[in-house]
């Protein structure tokens, strides 16, 4: 273990990096921007008078603050800072000067409460933000204050000490965070989280000494000539206290009080400057100061509170790290398709008699896993057919383009193969539309009937006019005829409508789940009670028309009025049952509501007038129908006893609330019972469960020995790079000079790598800020999964990650699974596993929900993986080695070789000038040659200050992995010394004939690495 200095040192140097490298601002937002947001978002904003922390209004403390009165404050106090109100939201201000101390307290904290939003003013001291239900006034103890009801603090502004914005380190502010997003917290565990402050900084009362754990970390001891502690003398004592306990710790001696107090204080003696009295009181340093300071350890010790000797615990990874070679993957991938259509094969012969073969394989990314299911299952269809067995094989694939290309992989194998194409597609040939008559199609769906028989040829001889020349009526033959039909998963649901069963399997082609679910139905809470209610006689005999409308009008308005008190979120089952609701009236409701359904005649080549006619009708039934499944789900509600649903929800709608039911879809009829093969890399057993239920999986992970992956650790979420409307300008700014810097990045990684390709992937929104770098290509996340053009790029860029809201996301959880989820997401910290064996560990975010989790990970971190296997990384070789940078807060099942912090990657000034062209060590003489880089000399300067650029080049024939070429050259005149150009490739007499066009004649130049 190093010694209590050296470890002191360190710290120093973190906090220096961290106070250094903090998110770049350029201004921050003011309240005509900010504050409409955050009364949306459930905050209590005020406006702050410039350069200070106070409010602008008077009576701020005790004023209704909606959304009128910030409207108006918006006009009154437009270019003002920000404020928050606190009562409902709970802000805890850790004004601790010392770093390690002030990181202290917010691990109590994030132990206590939970991890959340921090705001950073004067660095190292910060403020996190919680929320309670239940207001209470503030609390202090020591340098940490609650701030309770009726306070304030500034979110958005400027430091009225520093003169710097107030900024969030970790991305996220309130106007990305609602208020019910935040924590939950109470008087009594903020109570119990003070204590431990309490406990830990020894200020139980104010103007007690700083003793305890923090002794383990306080910055390290000014030391005197003669090499004793001189000053910071007590927080010495501490660590000397806390070292005795450990090493008798360490050696199993009893923690006798007395024997550690000598030795505390002997060691005490030994090292520090006793001969000054202490500053406080003028009372001199006793054996007493020993003896409370090794109470403090052993009352720690007692309580389980005392920590090791590192600070970090040991996170254990999510994964183990893959040991298959390719050769040794591919093989089993073959051996296990192999025994899987030997079982299908066996199925069909026994006549369907034994459980029906259901078989996942999660395979990596670049094995051939289609490759060799088509091959396995082409034999498959040959021996079936030579059986007169079923042997139609459907294949599956998550959109329409990629359908496209995997049946040209079909049919280069000679196999006969059609595309399925919807009804609102376009002839991939001519580009004229499937279907001409689309309305009556969209119909016939809402209306629940044949498709066929509506709008394309009806039984008793209708026909739509476009029939005999219609692509998709063609399309439906080559489909039919086909023994390999390659479908979108909605067809899934949909089906083929063959004219006889002969399916032999369904090959389903990456995740299916995304398209798993549907939104039965949304309606206004306030509108639902003025619905129509026509169309109603006598309902089961037992009401009149005009009775069984009064009931169901009553029951509408009953259940509106509950969900308007359920407000935004899961339906609540005590909201239902204070209303009086219960199972048979819901049921009651469901029927009520499909008795008013009206007969509908839609047939092909109906006359216009007929057609609307028919139409309003579909739409009426069609609102029938849904307000029926949001009775029926109700009434299953309400009988499951649970307390909160997972597939009700209220949610804004225009402003307004509404009712949401989503349900998962279901297997259409002539697909259940049928075998699967689903081939995912990325596949997850329990959401690929929720469809084929009983699905076996088989994992099959293969290292990648010759992709590098480096993950740069930073904040990239849209709210950090993505430009987005509303923004203020200094927002505006903020953002972009966030996005540019990954520019940058991009513009660097492609020069390294100029003679091959780079891939970038991320947001849609700012995909075309990387367009037009040279051998760059770009894409967006949710549109690569499949594509195989990528296979040969040098480097890959993931730039962000998609990640739901967690309303949103919880909504997706709850409909697949129907359960209730609770929880939030949660910044937190996960270990991954190193090239070295060693075990890393990055910052990322997840939700703590179990179920909601499962389904972050899935939309997310599934998504980069997939990005990543563009790259085909386990076919790589020495030769052609894989780059992949991962630039967002995820831990991907991955073997990393490099964790680096963003400030450490960041382009800075000297990048710059070498993606320009050259670089050189003058900053005078750089400010004449890039002026588009700096406006003048003093710009140069600072920018080369910022580089780390003091004096010494911190360049020689190499610069952040690039080889360099270079020259000394020497303009002419007094006061002109040497200086060196760096430059990539160019030849010297470019670079020579550059820097005279920009500088003027050379009195010298003299080639040093060309």
């Amino acid at each position: 273990m190093a010694a209590p200095s050296e470890r002191r040192h360190e710290s120093q140097t973190d906090t220096r990096r961290v106070a250094n490298g903090r998110p770049v601002c350029a201004g921050h937002a003011t309240f005509a921007d900010a504050g409409p947001q955050l009364v949306e978002m459930g905050y209590e904003p005020l406006p702050i008078r410039p350069g200070e922390k106070r409010p602008a209004p008077s009576r701020w403390s005790r004023v209704e603050i909606g959304a009128d009165q910030v409207k108006d404050w918006a006009r009154t106090f437009a270019a003002h800072g920000v404020g928050l109100r606190t009562g409902r939201l709970v802000a805890i201000d850790i004004d601790e000067r010392d770093p390690d101390l002030a990181h202290r307290v917010q691990a109590l904290a994030e132990e206590r409460l939970g991890a959340t939003m921090l705001r950073v003013g004067q660095w190292p001291k910060r403020l996190m933000l919680y929320r309670t239900d239940a207001p209470f006034a503030k609390m202090k103890v020591g340098c940490v204050e609650v701030l309770g009801r009726g306070q304030q603090f500034v979110a958005f502004g400027r430091h009225p000490g520093t003169g710097r914005v107030y900024y969030y380190p970790d991305g996220d502010t309130p106007l990305d965070v609602p208020l019910s997003d935040l924590p939950v917290v109470t008087e009594a565990m903020v109570g119990a989280f003070l204590a431990d402050v309490a406990a830990v900084l020894g200020v139980e009362k104010q103007t007690r000494p700083r003793t305890g754990l923090v002794a383990a970390t306080l910055m390290s001891p000014v030391r005197g000539a003669s090499g004793l502690v001189s000053d910071g003398r007590d927080a010495w004592l501490s660590a000397i206290a806390f070292h005795a306990v450990h090493d008798a710790l360490d050696r199993d001696n009893a923690l006798d009080p007395d024997a550690l107090s000598d030795a505390v204080w002997t060691r005490f003696v030994e090292t520090t400057d006793l001969e000054r009295p202490r500053k406080s009181g003028g009372r001199q340093y006793g054996y007493w100061d020993a003896s409370r300071k090794v109470a403090d350890k052993l009352r720690l010790r007692r309580d389980g509170r005392l920590p090791p000797r590192s600070s970090e615990h040991l996170l254990e990874t999510s994964y183990d790290p893959p040991t298959l070679s390719v050769d040794e993957g591919r093989a089993r991938l073959t051996q296990r398709l192999e025994a899987f259509v030997s079982r299908v094969a066996a199925w069909h012969v026994a006549s369907n008699d034994e459980p029906v073969p259901l078989l996942g394989i999660r395979a990596t990314v670049g094995l051939g896993k289609s490759r060799a299911a088509r091959e396995a299952l082409l034999t498959l269809q040959h021996d079936l057919k030579a059986e007169a067995l079923p042997h139609r094989i459907m294949v599956f694939t998550p959109s329409h383009a990629l359908s496209e290309e995997v049946a040209q992989n079909w049919a280069a194998t000679g196999a006969d193969v059609a595309v399925l194409r919807g009804y609102e597609r376009t002839d991939p040939v001519t580009g004229a539309p499937m279907c001409r008559d689309i309305e009556m199609v969209r119909a016939a769906v809402s209306a629940r009937s044949s498709v066929q028989e509506t709008a394309c040829a009806g039984r008793e001889g209708a026909i739509c006019v476009h029939y005999h020349n219609c692509a998709k009526q063609q399309n439906k033959r080559e489909v039919g005829a086909a023994g390999i039909v390659v479908a979108p998963y909605d067809a899934l649901y949909s089906g083929f409508g063959f004219d006889h069963d002969d399916i032999a399997l369904l090959l389903v082609d990456e995740a299916v789940w995304p398209r798993a679910t549907d939104m039965k139905a949304q309606f206004e809470l306030t509108a639902l009670m003025d619905l129509p209610l026509a169309g109603l006689g006598s309902v089961g005999g037992l009401r009149s028309g005009a009775g069984a409308t009064a009931d169901l009008q009553a029951l509408r308005v009953r259940l509106a009025e509950a969900l308007l008190r359920n407000g935004r979120g899961p339906v609540r089952r005590d909201n239902l049952t204070d209303a009086g609701l219960t199972i048979d009236d819901c049921l009651w409701a469901a029927r009520t509501e499909r008795a008013r359904r009206q007969a509908v005649h839609l047939e092909p080549g109906l006359a216009p007038s007929d057609r609307n006619k028919q139409f309003g009708v579909v739409g009426l039934n069609a609102q029938c129908d849904q307000l029926a499944e949001v009775w029926e789900a109700v009434a299953k509600f309400l009988a499951s006893g649970e307390t909160t649903s997972g597939r009700l929800r209220i949610a804004e709608m225009g402003g307004k609330l509404s009712i949401e039911l989503r349900a998962p879809k279901t297997l259409h009829a002539g697909l259940r019972g049928k075998p699967v093969l689903h081939l995912d890399a990325t596949l997850r057993p329990e959401l690929a469960r929720s469809i084929f239920p009983g699905l076996e999986v088989e994992r099959i992970d293969v290292a990648a020995p010759h992709m590098h992956v480096r993950h740069i650790i930073g904040q990239f979420g849209k709210s950090m790079i993505c430009p987005g409307p509303g923004l203020s300008q200094e927002e505006h700014a903020r953002r972009g000079n966030r996005l540019r810097e990954c520019v940058d990045y991009v513009r660097w990684q492609a020069l390294r790598h100029r003679d091959g390709r780079v891939l970038v992937v991320t947001y849609k929104a700012i995909e075309q800020s990387f367009a037009g770098i040279r051998n760059v290509d770009v894409a967006h996340f949710n549109a690569i999964a499949g594509l195989d053009r990528y296979r040969d790029v040098r480097a890959l860029i993931v730039i962000g990650r998609p990640l739901p809201s967690s309303e949103d996301l919880e909504a997706q959880a709850g409909a697949l699974w129907g359960t209730s989820i609770e929880g939030r997401y949660e910044k937190t910290q996960a270990a991954v596993w190193m090239r070295s064996g060693a075990r890393g560990r990055v910052p990322v975010i997840q939700h703590s929900d179990e179920d909601a989790e499962r389904l972050r990970a899935a939309i997310c971190d599934n998504e980069l993986i997939q990005a990543i296997g563009r790259g085909r990384g386990v076919n790589r070789s020495s030769e052609a080695p894989l780059d992949v940078h991962v630039l967002a807060d995820v831990a991907l099942p991955l073997i990393y070789d490099d964790l680096v912090p963003w400030e450490l990657v960041r382009p800075d000034a000297i990048q710059r000038m070498l993606m320009a062209g050259v670089a050189v060590s003058s900053p005078a003489d750089a400010s004449r040659i890039h002026p588009n880089l700096f406006a003048n000399e003093n710009e140069a300067k600072l920018a080369f200050k910022r580089a780390a650029f003091k004096g010494q080049t911190p360049m020689s024939n190499s610069y952040r992995e690039m080889t360099l070429k270079s020259a000394a050259y020497r303009r002419p005149g007094r006061g002109h010394g040497w200086q060196t150009a760096y430059w990539e490739r160019e030849h010297c007499a470019d670079i020579r004939g550059r820097l005279v066009s920009s500088l003027g004649p050379l009195e010298d130049f003299l080639e040093l690495e060309c």
